[in-house]
């Protein structure tokens, strides 16, 4: 099981490589698409910050990675693009390629198609903006192309374990580490940039109201979905109270993970400090590392884990802030027996 980390300058490469990321992951924030399309993201980060600035600086990455065999994929993971955008994305892609990157992220199946059918020699992998929640979704994007897949956020680990049990032939990717939305990253068209008033880290922290006041059940579905819609706008005031957007965590599923033979872990973090990035995943190599004791149990795995978190972050685990709240429920149950 292999590390995926994000990286947003040069200088970082060695620092990060160090701390134990075995593959970079980035953004590049390109001027000549800016001007044309100013509100229309390449890699749902608009943030400069979030982003290499060029495509000198992509390519000085790359060189530094490869020097040390790390490989460098670069994120096109905007939901869609329309039929006239393809001349520049594909400019892109083209100074991407000749930058030395070893493969792309895509959501947009039809750009997906595009770049296959022109033949650019470049690995593809799936972003989680295409909502994989099955086997026979990685089979048919399989059939486009596609070397590696990554699963939605909201997975459980049951869940995940079924869509692997009979596939193959295809890497896999979870994410453990930061940023798990609140919604279904594929059927969400936020994007993720600061708002001007600093209470709000992003739009899934806005707040929301359900329904207007005075309908009646009938005119917001019935009674069973207007529970449910209430049911959805709870825990979309629970997040957007506790701003815990860059602070959720699945590693002490990292024991199931790797059973289920899951082949990168994936730490959410473009635009996060340096040394924020660097703890990341030293934590994460920490835990990679705890695991190579083949004769560790799995309670065991799970209380180094906590531990751990708790000496590297300074807060105690939360079921709020957990990738996998099954797991931590499971970890509770033991701790009482």
């Amino acid at each position: 099981m292999k590390i995926l980390a994000p990286i947003d300058k040069a200088e970082e490469v060695e620092a990060l490589i160090k701390a134990g990321a075995d593959e970079l992951y980035c953004g590049l924030f390109w001027r000549d698409w800016l001007r044309k399309y100013p509100l229309v993201a390449l890699s749902r980060r608009p943030a400069s910050i979030a982003n290499l600035k060029s495509f000198g600086k992509l390519r000085e990455i790359v060189d530094l990675a490869h020097s040390h065999g790390v490989c460098v994929t670069l994120a096109i993971n905007e939901h869609y693009y329309i039929h006239e955008q393809y001349p520049l994305l594909f400019e892109y892609i083209q100074q991407a390629v000749g930058a030395g990157v070893d493969a792309l992220i895509i959501s947009d199946p039809a750009l997906l198609i595009a770049i296959r059918e022109s033949q650019i020699m470049v690995d593809l992998h799936l972003s989680t903006g295409v909502t994989v929640l099955n086997s026979e979704t990685i089979r048919f994007f399989q059939e486009l192309g596609i070397s590696r897949v990554t699963f939605e956020r909201q997975m459980t680990i049951d869940e995940i374990r079924r869509a692997t049990d009979d596939v193959s032939g295809v890497e896999t990717c979870v994410f453990v580490l930061n940023s798990r939305c609140p919604n279904i990253d594929g059927l969400c068209t936020f994007m993720h940039f600061q708002f001007a008033d600093p209470s709000y880290k992003n739009a899934c922290m806005l707040p929301y109201a359900y329904s207007p006041e005075g309908q009646t059940p009938q005119e917001t579905g019935g009674e069973e979905s207007r529970e449910k819609g209430h049911l959805c706008l709870m825990r979309q005031q629970v997040w957007e109270r506790h701003h815990m957007d860059d602070l959720p965590c699945g590693a002490c599923a990292l024991y199931d993970l790797l059973q289920m033979g899951i082949d990168y872990i994936k730490i959410v973090g473009r635009g996060n400090k340096s040394w924020r990035k660097e703890a990341d995943i030293k934590f994460i190599r920490k835990l990679l590392d705890i695991l190579k004791d083949r004769d560790i149990s799995r309670r065991e795995f799970m209380e180094r884990s906590r531990m751990l978190h708790s000496n590297t972050y300074k807060f105690s685990c939360q079921t709020i802030r957990c990738y996998f709240p099954e797991v931590m429920a499971q970890r509770e149950v033991h701790e009482y027996q």
